[in-house]
């Protein structure tokens, strides 16, 4: 197992669950596996059939997706292709019956679709594992249901004794309940790993979308664009998605454009220019989100509040899935809780439109909250942390409390006094002593509390009333409309257009004051003042006018690398000369960047500059396939660009790797070993016209790589053999 985890992906060790998980499909075991974004599902089934030789099925929702990881393992020198409608390669099929491929990808509406004679050929050929990604899919609990993965339970029939893989990154109690249901899981093993991302950051800022607030966001593109960095924009609407790309377009900086209503082509080509680079931002709505398999992604914008936090965990999952340090970015307008009902307009069923409404609610409890986004997002998914991160805007902002005990109070008792049959705004009018028409007819300026809040503007009333919601004063139930008023009901969509809601339930929220609101009332009965002592929202901050030029981007919006992995301003300079040789040798080969190797392997690379082929393949994440092709050309690279830089070779810990100690070590049984394999080499060339590295691994591929790679260099070295265009001969 740690031999081909070395071999193809580069990694000395796994990480804690994976062995563990891989180990249970190895011994026949269905397995449902939750792990975050880039917490290594991917790994859980890639590795099987690179241990037992027979191919590990891949069930994906997007064609882009299973692109973007055909073209990666390829790179690693692991056999793997897709099936679906778009494969115009005839080949694939009757390769993928004949178990050729150790990874084979298809949609669920292909895998549903092939005919059982290609099962039983491929289960003659071996088959691993059938593996469900993104399997939050099959469930209609989930915030990404797709119908098509609710037959995937009759390739069952076929493929008896096969174990059933389901992976996801985001499944609740309910969600996983039904995932094992629908797949007919038999005893899975199931592994709930942390929902928590520690090298992300979060932030949420309010947002007028005024085009100075646009600049300011463009400005910051811009500097990420410099610095080399990729950033994903999401969008709510089709419409912000084209400003927004205009707005980038026109400061000059390359920009993609992703979403529905454009064409396979331009959806295609917007992909892969963002994947290789060639663009290095995208802005696109929510139909870019599980399509993209890109690790080092830097920054995450999402301009308008999610539809709920599991998408929004999802789509900011994207961000710095490669582990090094990232942002994401929510900003949000108060106009975007308004589009409650046009997201409940993809279905009639009532329970489905409470869950999405709850669900919409809980991203607005996010937007704004005051206390740490981290440990509020990981409640969500039903995981404590027990100290604030440390990593999010309000943890690293200068800390703005108040005593709003009395307004607290006043809200509250007015809430309590409405009887929890209005939203927000009724509570708020009565407050400000409105005499419109749905105060007076319902003797609402009757109340204790009528006109006692005047000296609040709604917008402030409305930010405070939010702030109890999202901290449990205040809680909100659903209640229908009734058939006679929903006959002439309109409603106008976030994109500005008209639909007729006749033949849906139209569901009001209404508040009404919790258990812990209703202690706080009950303690502070008597006439004395109150205290209740809050952090303010950044909403309140600007209706205080309290966001002098000391509170405002007084955080820094990543952590900073640790101290063992930092580079120093020279080695920051080699990092960003062997990234621009990274992507001349991708654009060359047609190939991500990113699929070489990823950007912690360059950056260790910068910090320990390897003079070797053997110090080169104890760099994490370099895998045998990326030695066999482009060692020579980094090695040069580095030992050139080390020189121009005044920098050292070989600047490896002396706990770590050391040539010198492990020369000395060896014995003479390995002595004899390497000259057994020197002639093997030797040999091969001789016989040939002419052999290429990669002929020479298949042909040594029981062989230890790293000396098979040190042979080929000592007998060129000795000018037994040579090579040109990558091709070695005999001398």
């Amino acid at each position: 197992m740690e031999a081909a985890l070395k071999k193809y992906f580069g990694y000395s060790c796994f990480r804690p669950h994976q062995k563990e998980i891989i180990q249970k499909e190895l011994d026949g075991v269905d397995c449902l596996v939750v792990l975050a974004t880039g917490g290594g599902k991917s790994m859980c089934y890639q590795i099987p059939p690179l241990v037992c030789g027979k191919t590990a099925v891949v069930i994906s929702p997007l064609l882009s997706l299973m692109q973007d990881q055909v073209m990666s393992l390829t790179q690693k020198g692991i056999k793997s292709d897709f099936l679906a409608s778009s494969q115009k390669n005839s080949q694939v099929m009757k390769h993928a019956q004949d178990g050729y491929y150790d990874v084979l990808y298809m949609t669920p509406e292909k895998a549903t679709s092939l005919p059982k004679g290609f099962w039983e050929q491929l289960m003659r050929r071996g088959i691993c594992l059938i593996a469900v990604d993104e399997a939050h899919c099959i469930s209609e609990w989930g915030h990404d249901f797709r119908v098509e993965y609710k037959n995937l339970h009759l390739l069952r029939k076929f493929l008896v004794g096969v174990p059933f893989v389901a992976l996801t990154a985001t499944a609740t109690g309910r969600v996983r309940d039904d995932i094992a249901s629908s797949l007919g899981l038999i005893n899975p093993y199931v592994y709930i790993g942390s929902f928590d991302r520690p090298n992300l950051f979060y932030g949420v800022k309010v947002c007028d979308r005024s085009s100075s607030f646009i600049n300011v966001m463009v400005k910051d593109i811009r500097a990420r664009c410099t610095a080399g960095e990729s950033t994903i924009i999401y969008c709510t609407t089709i419409k912000d998605t084209e400003q927004i790309h205009a707005s980038i377009c026109e400061e000059g900086i390359k920009c993609g454009l992703y979403h529905g209503q454009l064409d396979s082509k331009a959806r295609e080509q917007a992909h892969r220019s963002f994947i290789r680079d060639e663009v290095l931002v995208m802005v696109a709505t929510i139909a870019f989100g599980m399509g993209i398999d890109k690790p080092d992604i830097r920054c995450v914008i999402h301009y308008g509040c999610p539809k709920s936090l599991e998408s929004y965990y999802q789509e900011s999952g994207r961000c710095g899935r490669d582990g090094l340090p990232s942002t994401c970015w929510l900003y949000y307008s108060r106009i975007d809780f308004n589009k409650a009902d046009w997201y409940c307009a993809v279905t009639t069923d009532e329970a489905q439109r409470i869950q999405i409404r709850k669900a919409f609610m809980a991203s607005q409890n996010y937007c704004v909250l005051a206390t740490c986004r981290r440990r509020h997002l990981l409640n969500y998914f039903g995981e404590d942390l027990v100290m604030d991160c440390g990593n999010c805007d309000n943890c690293t902002s200068l800390k703005i409390e108040r005593d709003l005990g009395e307004e607290s109070k006043l809200f509250l008792s007015c809430v309590k006094q409405c009887g929890g049959k209005w939203g927000l705004n009724i509570p708020i009018y009565v407050l400000r002593g409105s005499k419109s028409r749905k105060v007076i007819s319902n003797n609402l300026n009757r109340l204790s509390v009528y006109n006692s809040g005047k000296n609040h503007p709604h917008k402030w009333w409305k930010a405070l009333g939010t702030m109890l919601i999202a901290n449990g004063w205040i809680t909100f139930f659903y209640r229908f409309l009734q058939e006679d008023v929903r006959d002439n009901y309109r409603s106008v969509s976030p994109s500005g257009y008209c639909f007729n809601l006749n033949n849906y339930n139209i569901i009001f929220i209404l508040y009404r004051i919790s258990y812990k609101g209703e202690g706080f009332l009950s303690e502070n009965s008597h006439s004395q003042p109150c205290s209740l002592v809050l952090k303010l929202s950044q909403e309140m901050i600007e209706f205080e006018d309290l966001s002098g030029p000391e509170s405002e981007e007084c955080y820094q919006d990543s952590l900073p690398y640790p101290e063992g992995d930092q580079l120093s301003e020279v080695e920051m300079k080699l990092y960003h000369l062997l990234i621009i040789v990274r992507a001349k040798l991708s654009q060359d080969k047609g190939v991500a960047p990113y699929a070489m190797c990823g950007d912690q392997a360059i950056r260790s690379l910068a910090k320990h500059r390897p003079s070797d082929v053997e110090r080169l393949s104890q760099i994490d994440g370099i895998n045998q396939n990326f030695i066999c092709k482009y060692s020579v050309i980094f090695i040069h690279s580095i030992k050139e660009m080390a020189s121009y830089l005044e920098l050292q070779l070989d600047s490896f810990p002396t706990d770590d790797f050391s040539r010198d100690a492990q020369i000395e070590s060896t014995s003479m049984d390995e002595d004899d070993e390497f000259n057994e394999i020197k002639e093997s080499v030797l040999f091969y060339v001789s016989i040939s016209d002419g052999i290429t590295m990669e002929e020479m691994f298949d042909n040594l591929k029981h062989t230890n790589g790293t000396l098979v790679l040190q042979a080929m260099e000592d007998l060129e070295a000795s000018y037994e053999i040579y090579q040109t265009k990558g091709v070695y001969r005999k001398l």
